[in-house]
């Protein structure tokens, strides 16, 4: 199973995460072995970084560094567990992927 993240345009300016739209949609659940795929459909460059802003920053599991507009970045999860993440440009962007 496979999930399709969007990252909309105007979420490099604060507010998207008001409504939690910063990633469209912020959380998803895939099976293990599953490959999430973000967009990025904003005008601004963005990273989708694992880890927790308020919680000590990256953590090594994916990082997609940073990437244009019109571009992805996937990543295959192996391991059960939930994955949060944001981008390191904006960071009040977050997200998170659930892995079951």
């Amino acid at each position: 199973m496979s999930a399709k993240v969007s990252i909309p345009s105007g979420s490099s300016v604060p507010g998207c995460e008001a409504t939690n739209e910063c990633y469209i949609p912020a959380e998803v659940t895939i099976g293990i072995g599953g490959t999430v795929t973000w967009t990025n459909d904003d005008t601004a460059a963005h990273t989708v970084t694992s880890g927790n802003i308020n919680a000590g920053g990256p953590d090594g599991v994916f990082d997609s560094s940073i990437f244009m507009a019109g571009k992805t970045f996937e990543h295959t999860f192996d391991e059960a567990g939930e994955y949060d993440y944001f981008c390191i440009v904006h960071p009040w962007m977050t997200g998170k992927v659930i892995v079951e």
